[in-house]
């Protein structure tokens, strides 16, 4: 049986460094409850020597998550993310969005969706060539009014890469280019008081 080491809340240094970007980072995959699977799990400190209260809170919570309930909120947020590519223009400005057209996003979006519907599996045990997911980050948060966890991932049998921001107990799936990822862009829109999705995300994958 796979040993669970899901909380860090001890910090048990064993299990746990700061590499050399300055992240707190598992030096082994860690299992996560909620996905069913052991992932790659780095903390933003900012200089910081430990993890702070409301990331230890967010990463529990993520990881507390009932997995079939992730697995709703995943697909509740590829539908979503296939509903957007639809509804947009195949000729889009590449600036505006991913390598990948938006058709070729929502066809692999839809299988993927169809696959885990009908899947005993946990997110972590699924094909790869459905949806791979590798790893996880918890961004630091000490400003927001929200708590985050941002998932990177993969879809499709030509995988392209997608991130998923886990906030409020709702999955938005974004793309390349969304400025969510360990690049730690979102800080100044993200960590922030006044902070709002809607202006946060990069425009081609904000909610509509």
């Amino acid at each position: 049986m796979e040993k669970e080491e899901n909380y860090i809340s001890n910090l048990d240094c064993s299990l746990w460094r700061v590499d050399d970007l300055g992240l707190y980072a598992a030096k082994s995959p860690i299992h996560i409850n909620s996905l069913g699977g052991n992932f790659d799990v780095w903390f933003d400190m900012d200089g910081e020597s430990f993890p702070t209260d409301k990331q230890l809170t967010a990463w529990t919570e993520f990881c507390n998550v009932n997995p079939m309930d992730m697995k709703e909120m995943i697909m509740n947020g590829l539908i979503k993310l296939a509903d957007k590519m639809d509804a947009l223009p195949n000729d889009v400005e590449l600036e505006y969005g991913p390598i990948y057209k938006p058709i070729v996003i929502s066809r692999n979006v839809k299988r993927s969706v169809e696959v885990i519907k009908h899947s005993e599996r946990p997110l972590g045990k699924m094909a790869k060539c459905t949806l791979k997911c590798s790893s996880v980050v918890v961004p630091l948060q000490d400003k927001a009014p929200v708590r985050f966890i941002v998932m990177n991932f993969e879809i499709g049998h030509r995988p392209y890469e997608m991130e998923a921001v886990f906030c409020n107990e709702k999955m938005l799936m974004v793309g390349e280019n969304s400025g969510v990822w360990t690049r730690l862009e979102w800080i100044n829109e993200f960590n922030i008081p006044k902070f709002n999705i809607e202006t946060a995300l990069h425009p081609y994958w904000r909610p509509e």
